[in-house]
């Protein structure tokens, strides 16, 4: 079985779990370094990024003017403690499987396979970006990830409206496109019970609109945005399953580079180091793949070899 058939197989499976498993009680928690959509009612785990939102902007809320408690800073260390908590489980969850996360098990990252297979099956070519372009989009996940901590914490402590606590899920494209799957339209919908709350349904339809056309002309086009990757980011040196390079080995066949779904150069441009771990990677390993050069592209867990490219492998798919 070649690695992007069991790729297909655990994705689908991990759609299905995710997804559905509310269906059946299944409860991974709230700390999945994933899209896992927690508006989909029967959704079994929960996108870590709602929970820190959430999380952030109850931390310093025993502090304001209408907590009633009788130790607020008691509160917010309590508060406190649930924040490391969260984070304790998304660091352990991210450190064991990197960014194949993003490739393997997202929910959402599925979607956009299917997007991109239906873009392929009536024969419309995948939209470019220069690598120039490239970099300057990339930046949007960072500032987003910055938006998605700060807007929480100025909701918490009364500067901002508490829509703002969910400020990133508010624009969140899975958040109108998943529910879908459950048989739940409700965030299509526009909401004018505040103005606030317009604000976010306008700003969510024109997001959602916007990322499916991208993700319709180019593959994965929503990851570029993503600030789940961008949290990765911070872990990428404590990966224990990564890709990893042989320079020596590189025919420069150029291999690595067309089969990349994020476009990503590193892997193809790298002839010294042997971490090849690009920021935007989503640990898909289809470079790996389709690298015609023995033993020049490894996929390791911690130590041990997990796969590594060969010139007989690639010829056979």
């Amino acid at each position: 079985m070649t690695i992007t058939k069991l790729r297909l197989i655990i994705q689908h499976l991990g759609f299905l779990v995710f997804t559905y498993g509310g269906f059946f009680r299944i409860n991974l928690g709230q700390s999945i370094p994933c899209l896992s959509c927690p508006f989909v009612y029967s959704c079994t785990g929960f996108c870590y990024l709602m929970m820190l939102q959430r999380a952030l902007g109850t931390l310093f809320l025993p502090l304001n003017a209408t907590f009633t408690g009788v130790d607020p800073w008691a509160g917010v260390w309590q508060n406190f403690l649930n924040v490391l908590a969260g984070l304790l489980a998304f660091s352990i969850l991210v450190i064991f499987l990197g960014k194949s996360w993003c490739g393997w098990l997202c929910p959402f990252g599925l979607v956009q396979d299917w997007i991109t297979r239906l873009r392929r099956k009536l024969g419309i070519r995948e939209s470019e970006i220069l690598i120039r372009q490239k970099e300057k989009l990339s930046i949007i996940k960072y500032i987003l990830l910055v938006y998605l901590i700060v807007m929480p914490i100025m909701a918490g402590v009364g500067w901002l409206p508490i829509d703002f606590i969910l400020a990133f899920c508010n624009i969140c494209p899975a958040k109108a496109l998943m529910p879908l799957f459950a048989g739940d339209a409700q965030y299509i919908a526009m909401d004018f019970s505040t103005s606030v709350a317009m604000g976010f349904s306008i700003a969510l339809t024109l997001v959602t609109a916007s990322m499916l056309i991208g993700m319709f002309f180019k593959d994965r086009f929503f990851c570029l945005f993503c600030p789940m990757l961008a949290l990765m980011n911070f872990y990428k040196k404590l990966y224990l399953l990564k890709l990893a390079k042989e320079p020596l080995a590189c025919h420069g066949c150029g291999n690595c580079r067309r089969t990349c779904s994020m476009d990503n150069e590193t892997v193809y441009r790298e002839r010294v180091k042997r971490d090849v771990y690009d920021a935007d990677c989503m640990g898909c390993f289809k470079c790996a793949e389709g690298c015609a050069a023995d033993k020049s592209l490894l996929v390791k867990l911690g130590p041990l070899k997990v796969f590594s490219s060969s010139r007989r492998y690639a010829a056979r798919i």
